[in-house]
C-alpha cells in the first residue's frame, strides 16, 4: 500500500464537496449570509461552467485572514467541536472555498469597512494566493469562479446535455428562493448570460417574501400557523394551505415548493415531509392525494445542541436529537388545522346550523389572514369569543393550561362551528345559537348534573377536555346520539343587484368595477378605424371636476367622489350647464365629421369600402343616452362582421414543350471524343440549371449527379485521413494502467509506438500519428530505482463530446485485432461522428452552382479517393441516380420510342 499524493487527496475530497453548479452557488451564498449581507447577486455564464460570480455587501474579509481564507479547515465561525452546540452560522467546516479552488480558477475581491479600497486576490488550485491587486468594487466580497470542473473532464462533459444544464439552473433558483423566504430582508438577483432569471426585493415579513416566490393565488389559500412547546423546546411557524382549498393552487407534483427550514437552514427531511403529505392528503380527493406535495413554508426552531448538521457535504440533511417529539408536535399542529385523517365532508349537510352573516367578524378574519380579498358572506362564530356561555370557553382554557399552545388565524374557526343535528335555531339571534350549544353534551359530569347546566351556572364541576380529544373533534358530544359534533360552514347568498342603492351603482360605474359588458368601449370601429365616441355634458363635467374633488379630499372613497360630482352637477347654474352643453355639441360634431370621412373612404381599386355605418347622433339623443347604454345586437353584428375573404385561385401548372429525343442524343454522343479515363468512366453531359444537378453518362446509361452529396463524401474521406484533433492540456494528468488500457496486450502495443526524443527530465512523448491525430498526448515517465516507469495522458481533445480514455482503448484494440496501420483505420467511433458533422458543415458552405471545371475536378477526386462501390453520401443516399438508357443503334432507338408511345397511351 502507498500513500496518495497530496494533490490527489485534495482533488478527491473536493470533488465530493463540490458535485455540481448548485453546490458552488450554495456554499458561496451561505458565506455571504454568514458575513451579514443584505444584498446578493449571482451571475452565471453558460450555466455557471464558464463563469460563476457571487457578489455581496457583507462585512468582507480582513487583510490578515486573506492568506488562509481558501485553505482547508481554516474558518472564523467555530474554534472547536463544542461550538457546534451553539452554531448560528450556515458554514463551519472551512472546506468550501478550498474545494472550489481545486476544481476551478478562483479570484476573490473583498473590502471591509476599515479598508480604503478593495483588493482582488488570485488563488491557485491549493488555495494559496498567487497575485493581488487593488480593485474598484465597494464593501463586501465578490467570488468569481472560472472554468468549473476544468480538471474533471467526465463531470464537465456531463453538462454538455442542455437538459442537465437547465436542471442545475433551476436548482440554483430554488435554492435562492428558499433563502429569500427565510430571509425577508435579503435582496437577491440571479442572472444567466446577462439576462435576469429571478429577483427579489427587500420585504418586511415572511408572508410578503412567500408571495414573491409563489404568487398571490397560492397565498390567498394559505393560513399562518404558530406553535410553541416548552419540553422539549420546539417552535414552529409558517404558512400552510387552508382546509378545503383547491389542491391545484396549494399543491405540486414535486416537493420543490415545500419549503422546510430547521434553525433557518433549508433542509430535506423525509420524515417531516411524510407527515406533511399525510395530513394534507387527509382533506384532498383520494385519487390525487398520493401524487401531490403541499405548497407551504414551515420553519422549525430547536436548540442548536439537538441538531446534527454535519451529516452530508451539502448540509441539506440533518439529524434531530428529539426527532419523534418534533414529528409529534408537527402532527399535532396539523391535526388542529386539518382535523383527524378523514376526507372532507360536503359543504352543506341536512340539519346543519344556519348562521346570520356578520360583516364585522368576516372583516377581522380576513385581516388576520391577510389575503386582501373581499370578505365572504359567511358568519365566523368562534367558540372562544363568546362570553355568554362559560362552557364554550372551557376547551380553549384547557388547551392554554397544557404545556403546548397553538395559535391559528380565525380562518380556521370558520370551519370549526360544531354541527348539532336536529336543532332548530333562529337565523337572527346569535344568543339562540349559544343557548342551543348549551344543550350539547361535553362528556360525563359529576353528581348527576348535566354538563350543560353546570356550564350555565358557572360551576366548577365541568370535566376538562384534553387537547387531543378537542383537536380530533371528540370534545363536544350530541346529547341524543352521543356522537361527536361535526364542523360545518354555512354560507348565505349576498344581496342582489336590485337591492343596491343608486349611489352604489354610481360608485361602481365611476370606479370601473361595474358591468363591463354594458359598456363595450370608448371607441367605435368604423371601416377598420377607431373613432372616439362623443361625451355628454355631464361626462365632460365629471372629467374636469374630479381633479378638484380629489384635491379637496385626497382620501375620499369612490362612493364619496361620485356623490360629490353628482351634487355639484345638480347645483351647477344655467350658464355653467350651457357651457358644457356647447362642449358636448362640439364633441358630437367632431364625431359625426370623423365618422363621415371614414365611411366615405375609397379603396385603391376605386371601389368604396362596404363597411357598416353608424347613424349620426343628434344633440337631443346624445343627452338622453346613458353612458352605460350598449349597442343593439344587430349593430354589434354589423360593427364586427368582416366581409368574406375571396379565395385565391391558384395558377395552373404551365408546361413548355421542349424538343428532345433519345435518337438525337445518341447521334450526338456517337460523335463525342473518347471520355477521359481519369473520371472513372463518367462523362459530363450538361447541367440542369433549375436543380443545380448535372447529367453524366456512364457507358450507355444517362445518370443524374448530386454534387453536394458527392462533396460530403469526399470531405469526410479527406478528414478521416488528414485531420488532426487539437489536444488540450490537462491540469491533472490521467495515469494509465493495464485495466484502463484493456489488458497487457494493448499496453505492449502502446509502449511500442513511435516516440519523440527524451527531454532533460527523461520523459518521452509519443509522436505516433495514430495517437496525435486522434487528440491524445501521452507521456512516458521513466522510473527511479525505487519506482517504476508509468504512462499518463497529459493532453486530450476537448472538441469531441465525452472523449476520454475509453477512446484510447478503442484505438489500441483496432491496432491489435484489425492490424490498423493508418490514421483512417484507427479513428474511434466518437471521432467518426464528429468528423461527419464537420464534413456536412463544410459542404454546406460550397456554392450551389458549380462550373464544369469544378465538377470535373470533383469526379477526378472521386476516382482517386473513393472506391468504385462508394457511391453514397454520409447518410446512405446515392449521389448518382440512373435516368435512362441511351440506345446504341437506330433499331434500339425505334424500339424504345415505340415502347414509350405505348406506355404514354
Amino acid at each position: 500500500m502507498r500513500q496518495l499524493p497530496a494533490d490527489t487527496v485534495r482533488l478527491l475530497s473536493s470533488s465530493q464537496i463540490v458535485t455540481c453548479v448548485s453546490n458552488v452557488v450554495k456554499e458561496l451564498v451561505e458565506n455571504s449570509l454568514d458575513a451579514g449581507a443584505s444584498s446578493i447577486e449571482v451571475k452565471l455564464e453558460n450555466f455557471g461552467l464558464d463563469r460563476l460570480e457571487v457578489r455581496d455587501n457583507g462585512s468582507g474579509i480582513k487583510a490578515v485572514d486573506a492568506p488562509v481564507m481558501a485553505l482547508k479547515h481554516y474558518t472564523s465561525k467555530i474554534c472547536c467541536h463544542d461550538d457546534l452546540e451553539r452554531l448560528e452560522t450556515y458554514g463551519f467546516r472551512g472546506e468550501a472555498l478550498g474545494s472550489i479552488c481545486a476544481v476551478a480558477e478562483v479570484t476573490v475581491t473583498t473590502k471591509t469597512v476599515s479598508d480604503k479600497f478593495s483588493t482582488q486576490y488570485t488563488l491557485n488550485h491549493t488555495g494559496h494566493i498567487t497575485s493581488q491587486k487593488p480593485s474598484h468594487l465597494g464593501q463586501g466580497t465578490t467570488v468569481c469562479v472560472l472554468k468549473l470542473f476544468k480538471n474533471l473532464p467526465v463531470r464537465r462533459q456531463l453538462y454538455s446535455n442542455n437538459k442537465k444544464c437547465k436542471e442545475e439552473l433551476k436548482k440554483a433558483q430554488d435554492l435562492l428562493m428558499a433563502y429569500g423566504i427565510i430571509k425577508p430582508e435579503l435582496r437577491i438577483l440571479l442572472t444567466h448570460n446577462k439576462a435576469a432569471v429571478w429577483q427579489k426585493a427587500k420585504v418586511p415579513d415572511h408572508r410578503t417574501a412567500l408571495m414573491a416566490v409563489l404568487g398571490t393565488a397560492p397565498m390567498a389559500n394559505m393560513v399562518p400557523l404558530q406553535h410553541h412547546q416548552e419540553e422539549p423546546e420546539v417552535t414552529i411557524e409558517g404558512y400552510f394551505p387552508k382546509r378545503g382549498s383547491d389542491y391545484s393552487l396549494t399543491s405540486s407534483s414535486n416537493c420543490d415548493r415545500t419549503f422546510i427550514f430547521i434553525n433557518d437552514r433549508p433542509v430535506r427531511h423525509k420524515e417531516i415531509l411524510k407527515v406533511l403529505r399525510q395530513q394534507y392528503s387527509s382533506q384532498v380527493e383520494r385519487d390525487v392525494s398520493q401524487s401531490r406535495y403541499p405548497i407551504l413554508m414551515m420553519s422549525i426552531t430547536v436548540p442548536a445542541a439537538s441538531v446534527d448538521v454535519n451529516v452530508t457535504p451539502d448540509k441539506t440533511h440533518v439529524m434531530l436529537h428529539n426527532k419523534d417529539a418534533v414529528l409529534l408536535v408537527v402532527e399535532t399542529m396539523l391535526v388542529s388545522l386539518y382535523g383527524p385523517e378523514s376526507r372532507t365532508e360536503p359543504a352543506f349537510h341536512s340539519g346543519a346550523v344556519a348562521v346570520v352573516p356578520d360583516p364585522s367578524n368576516c372583516g377581522s378574519v380576513l385581516d388576520d389572514a391577510g389575503t386582501g380579498l373581499d370578505p365572504p358572506r359567511c358568519h365566523t362564530a368562534s367558540l372562544s369569543r363568546s362570553s355568554s356561555s362559560n362552557h364554550t370557553a372551557q376547551p380553549l382554557q384547557s388547551r392554554s393550561a397544557d404545556t403546548s399552545s397553538s395559535s391559528i388565524s380565525e380562518d380556521w374557526v370558520v370551519d370549526s362551528i360544531p354541527r348539532i343535528p336536529d336543532l332548530n335555531l333562529s337565523l337572527t339571534d346569535d344568543d339562540s345559537i349559544l343557548d342551543a350549544l348549551g344543550t350539547a353534551d361535553f362528556g360525563p359530569a359529576e353528581d348527576g348534573e348535566s354538563p350543560a347546566n353546570a356550564g350555565r351556572t358557572g360551576g366548577v364541576d365541568t370535566p376538562e377536555i384534553s387537547a387531543e380529544s378537542w383537536s380530533r373533534g371528540h370534545g363536544l358530544l350530541d346529547p341524543d346520539s352521543r356522537e361527536p359534533l361535526v364542523p360545518v360552514k354555512v354560507c348565505v347568498p349576498g344581496a342582489t343587484e336590485t337591492e343596491g342603492t343608486e349611489c352604489e351603482k354610481r360608485e361602481r360605474m365611476s370606479s370601473g368595477v361595474g358591468d363591463k359588458a354594458s359598456k363595450l368601449t370608448a371607441y367605435d370601429l368604423i371601416s377598420s378605424c377607431a373613432v372616439r365616441r362623443p361625451l355628454s355634458a355631464s361626462a365632460i363635467f365629471e372629467q374636469e371636476a374630479r381633479a378638484a374633488v380629489l384635491r379637496e379630499n385626497p382620501t375620499a372613497s369612490p362612493r364619496d367622489i361620485a356623490a360629490a360630482l353628482e351634487e355639484r352637477w345638480k347645483n351647477l347654474g344655467a350658464e355653467g350647464r350651457k357651457k358644457y352643453e356647447e362642449k358636448a355639441e362640439k364633441e358630437l360634431n367632431r364625431y359625426n365629421l370623423q365618422s363621415k370621412k371614414v365611411s366615405e373612404r375609397v379603396t385603391p381599386a376605386g371601389e368604396s369600402e362596404k363597411q357598416p355605418k353608424l347613424p349620426l347622433l343628434s344633440s337631443g339623443s346624445l343627452l338622453a343616452q346613458k353612458r352605460k347604454a350598449s349597442f343593439s345586437q344587430q349593430q354589434l353584428d354589423q360593427l364586427f362582421s368582416q366581409p368574406p375573404k375571396k379565395k385565391k385561385t391558384l395558377p395552373k401548372n404551365q408546361s413548355t414543350l421542349v424538343p428532345f429525343s433519345l435518337e438525337a442524343l445518341r447521334r450526338r454522343l456517337t460523335t463525342r471524343p473518347v471520355p477521359c479515363s481519369t473520371l472513372g468512366g463518367l462523362e459530363i453531359v450538361g447541367r440542369l440549371s433549375s436543380h443545380g444537378a448535372w447529367l453524366v453518362l456512364r457507358s450507355h446509361t444517362l445518370m443524374l449527379l448530386n454534387p453536394s452529396l458527392l462533396e460530403e463524401a469526399l470531405l469526410f474521406n479527406r478528414l478521416l485521413e488528414t485531420n488532426v484533433l487539437p489536444a488540450a492540456s490537462l491540469c491533472t494528468p490521467v495515469q494509465l494502467t493495464e485495466g484502463l488500457l484493456g489488458g497487457p496486450e494493448n499496453t505492449r502495443v502502446l509502449c511500442d509506438m513511435q516516440k519523440e526524443t527524451a527531454d532533460l527530465s527523461g520523459a518521452t512523448y509519443f509522436s505516433d500519428p495514430r495517437l496525435v491525430a486522434n487528440g491524445f498526448r501521452i507521456r512516458l515517465t521513466p522510473g527511479s530505482p525505487s519506482t517504476e516507469s508509468h504512462l499518463e495522458v497529459v493532453g486530450m481533445a476537448d472538441c469531441v463530446p465525452f472523449f476520454g480514455v475509453a477512446d484510447l482503448r478503442e484505438i489500441l484494440t483496432a491496432i491489435v485485432k484489425r492490424n490498423a496501420a493508418t490514421v483512417k483505420d484507427c479513428r474511434p467511433l466518437k471521432v467518426h461522428s464528429f468528423l461527419e458533422g464537420e464534413a456536412v458543415r463544410l459542404a454546406r458552405q460550397l456554392p450551389l452552382r458549380l462550373s464544369r471545371e469544378d465538377v470535373r475536378d470533383m469526379l477526378s477526386r472521386k476516382e482517386r479517393q473513393l472506391s468504385a462501390r462508394d457511391e453514397t453520401c454520409l447518410h446512405g443516399r446515392p449521389f448518382l441516380h440512373p435516368l435512362a438508357d441511351v440506345p446504341e443503334t437506330e433499331q434500339d432507338a425505334v424500339r424504345i420510342a415505340a415502347a414509350t408511345t405505348c406506355w404514354s397511351t
